[in-house]
């Protein structure tokens, strides 16, 4: 018999897909989100939605706080109680979570409560006040936590002993992305064409056009690298409250025929612009993760990643590099290097191969064995 399994979470994203579905297949499953769409960008959610193997339910009667968007929902204990779970999975060190494994550890203290964290060890060691506390109490509380990264994980059993740890990163099934990217080859042929790309030295990003992904300074750097190699393109996919600055500096930096700010996309639009790339870049200073790296490296594009990020943990030596944000001589060495040694990509982009270095069905099984494991112990 499937063990009982809840899950309270924000929101569906589409780099989560594969990871509920497999969990519902998994256990005998009821999973609520807590959000319609994401605060940080909006979703095509009829889309997402048919992607699921299941239908989900959503707790939305309460209220966001100003102050981060923190959620404020009714309801959830009650779910507990209806449902009698043998395991509930929450997520981060919120108050829901906290009162979520409060209440379970009293009621029913068969029950496990996990907690899903996307701390990078950044992310960890410049915690706010308030999250410390926040991690604290809950840790007095949950039995253990799912990390999405290996050297957050080392840092947590460092600092914290006695709390139970997994890692399961931010990934998706390669089959299925895969399946959408193959079947995307007259789009990225199209992109190609549209912005001649062809026999240019193409440096992608995806990602919303906001501080924290540090785009100044990757501009900087990238009018450094032009000034040595005219033929390099840098594209920017995305959106967000940066891009009239962005396009201002550009313009004053007198590279604008060098980068080109392409728009948002989702699913195929937006996987299609992978393979049109030599080398994708995340320079992000604050990124708990980076599902985008997984992406690129699904794709078979290699990654230039922020050692800030938390996807640094998915890059070797067979394909990417790490960098310190915030040094511009380090990158720039880096795009020369990387560029002088470059594969002839538009000859070849039907047949790239996956540069992950595990894959996700390995991962989820590691995770569910741990999860059903830990509910025996």
């Amino acid at each position: 018999m499937k063990k009982r399994l809840l899950v309270f979470q924000r929101a569906l994203a589409p780099y989560s897909i594969d990871f509920y579905n497999d969990l519902n297949a998994a256990f005998d499953a009821d999973i609520y989100f807590f959000r319609k769409n994401l605060r940080s960008q909006k979703f095509d959610m009829n889309k997402l939605l048919s992607q699921l193997n299941f239908t989900p339910k959503f707790l939305t009667f309460g209220f966001e706080l100003r102050h981060k968007g923190r959620l404020i929902r009714f309801g959830y204990l009650k779910k507990v109680v209806q449902f009698k779970p043998d395991i509930i999975l929450v997520w981060e060190y919120n108050i829901i979570s906290f009162f979520t494994a409060l209440f379970t550890k009293i009621v029913y203290p068969k029950t496990k409560v996990y907690s899903l964290c996307d701390d990078s060890v950044d992310v960890a060691i410049t915690s706010s006040t308030l999250r410390r506390i926040g991690r604290f109490l809950c840790f007095k509380v949950l039995d253990g936590i799912v990390l999405d990264n290996e050297l957050a994980e080392q840092w947590y059993n460092k600092h914290f002993p006695d709390v139970k740890t997994t890692v399961f990163p931010i990934i998706q099934k390669e089959e299925r992305i895969l399946s959408i990217i193959n079947v995307s080859d007259s789009i990225t042929q199209g992109y190609i064409n549209q912005y001649k790309l062809i026999d240019k030295d193409v440096l992608l990003f995806v990602g919303r056009l906001v501080e924290v992904k540090n785009l100044r300074f990757l501009i900087d750097v990238f009018s450094s690298y032009v000034a040595i190699n005219k033929n390099a393109v840098l594209i920017l996919v995305g959106d967000g409250d940066k891009k009239s600055e962005l396009l201002k500096m550009v313009e004053e930096v007198k590279i604008q025929d060098n980068i080109i700010f392409a728009g948002r996309f989702e699913h195929k639009e937006l996987y299609a612009w992978y393979r049109a790339a030599d080398y994708f870049i995340l320079p992000s200073i604050w990124e708990p993760f980076g599902a985008v790296v997984n992406e690129s490296l699904i794709a078979g594009t290699p990654v230039l990643c922020s050692n800030l990020a938390g996807a640094t943990c998915l890059i070797n030596n067979e394909n990417g590099v790490t960098f310190n944000p915030f040094d511009k001589d380090e990158l720039l060495s880096i795009l020369n290097e990387v560029f002088c040694k470059k594969r002839n990509s538009f000859n070849n982009i039907s047949t790239r191969n996956s540069l992950m270095p595990y894959t996700f069905n390995q991962k989820m099984q590691e995770l569910i064995s741990f999860l059903v494991e830990a509910d025996f112990e």
